[in-house]
């Protein structure tokens, strides 16, 4: 079979259980980016700015439930699919190396897009990094891949959280006054050039430095662990996989555990292990939750509406907040507190929701989702659902 045989992911192939997966993904994810559209997230004590019970109680629920538990999520799923694409395009002698890389050039190319242009809390720009770097581990079995991808999370977590555990939490307060007040001004009142300049300066102090090489090394451990979920074929609905499964439920439980943590410590090490170890814990709990509903036969369409259009519905996201809080849109930036950013980012994902069953009924994939197939194959192929001829492979 020769490279243009590369075909779709058929519907039948499809793992709906990892779609379903993305969506929960999206959802976390916005719960903990909302906060970060409309106020200056990176600068301020998240847990006392608002100072509202209410606000306050929301905030609480984020930092357990959602803060640093859903970006390990999209990262195990994107370690997941890279071997199911490479799995698929090797049974079909098409050469995987080629096609990934253009793949994971577009994805970068859409990062920087997204970050210059849009928001500056991008992720794609560093899962393309990391793509690249699990490229070279692809050869790897599954226990190897598990061995690397679990010592370089412990490690991270471990080292830290002793390193961080004589200091006190007031000694590491992100409250920066200047830098809250510029970014007020700026997102509030600013044109869109100064909201640009303002947007890359965040994305910079994110990204750059020693903090760029720590947010890569607080991701790629689960594109490992990920890939090693795929090798050894866990999570991929069959019978044979339900016991193991259930163990992952109870070990992911303990993260609520660990999350709870800082409110019971004083040590800024606890905050720490709450995002480095707790958070990811909680990501194997969430997907365990959801593989088990599909074991038991129910579905959660909804989320795999979503999931199969996470790029497009990632984005999405990022645009319409945006436009309802920078300036250039309605300016409601610094005006919206916790609890009303909630019920905001409710509303808009249940319009993503309807909006993703509605073009899936009538496209094969979301209009991103199409334009990075069709960068990735170098091929124009049909979108639309009744239309003939040959369609590109996608990974689940």
């Amino acid at each position: 079979m020769t490279k243009s045989t590369a075909v779709p992911t058929p519907t039948k192939e499809r793992i709906l259980s990892i779609d379903a997966m993305r969506g929960l993904a999206l959802l976390g994810i916005f719960f903990v980016n909302m906060v970060d559209f409309h106020s200056p997230w990176m600068y301020i004590d998240q847990l006392s700015y608002w100072g509202d019970q209410w606000n306050q109680f929301a905030m609480n629920i984020i930092d357990v439930m959602a803060q640093a538990s859903f970006y390990p999520l999209f990262s195990f799923l994107f370690g997941y699919g890279f071997i199911i694409l490479n799995n698929r395009l090797t049974a079909r002698s098409a050469p995987f190396l080629p096609i990934m890389v253009r793949r994971l050039v577009f994805l970068c190319l859409f990062g920087v897009i997204h970050f210059v242009l849009i928001w500056h809390g991008d992720i794609l720009f560093t899962y393309s990094l990391c793509g690249f770097l699990l490229l070279a581990f692809i050869k790897l079995n599954g226990k190897q891949l598990l061995q690397i991808g679990l010592g370089l999370w412990l490690f991270y977590a471990i080292i830290f959280f002793l390193i961080l555990l004589p200091y006190g939490s007031e000694e590491f307060t992100s409250h920066q006054p200047v830098a809250i007040q510029q970014s007020l001004l700026v997102y509030g009142s600013g044109s869109y050039v100064e909201i640009l300049n303002q947007r890359l300066s965040d994305w910079t102090y994110v990204n750059g430095g020693i903090n760029g090489i720590l947010l890569i090394f607080s991701i790629f451990p689960y594109f490992l662990i990920g890939a090693a979920f795929a090798k050894k074929g866990w999570f991929n609905g069959e019978p044979n996989n339900l016991p193991i499964v259930r163990k992952f439920l109870f070990v992911g439980a303990i993260g609520f555990v660990v999350k709870l943590s800082p409110f019971l410590f004083d040590s800024y090490a606890f905050s720490h292990l709450q995002d480095s170890l707790g958070g990811p814990l909680l990501s194997l709990f969430y997907m365990s939750v959801i593989s088990l509903i599909y074991y038991s036969g129910k579905t959660l369409k909804p989320l795999e509406w979503v999931g199969k259009m996470a790029l497009t519905n990632y984005l999405l996201q990022s645009i319409i907040s945006t436009l309802l809080f920078y300036h250039y849109g309605l300016g409601l930036y610094g005006d919206i507190e916790v609890t009303t950013g909630i019920l905001l980012l409710i509303g808009i994902f249940l319009v993503q929701i309807v909006l993703s069953r509605w073009w899936l009924l009538k496209f094969r994939y979301g209009p991103i989702e199409w334009i990075w197939r069709m960068g990735t194959y170098r091929t124009r192929f049909p979108l639309k659902r009744n239309q003939k001829g040959e369609v590109v492979y996608e990974t689940d």
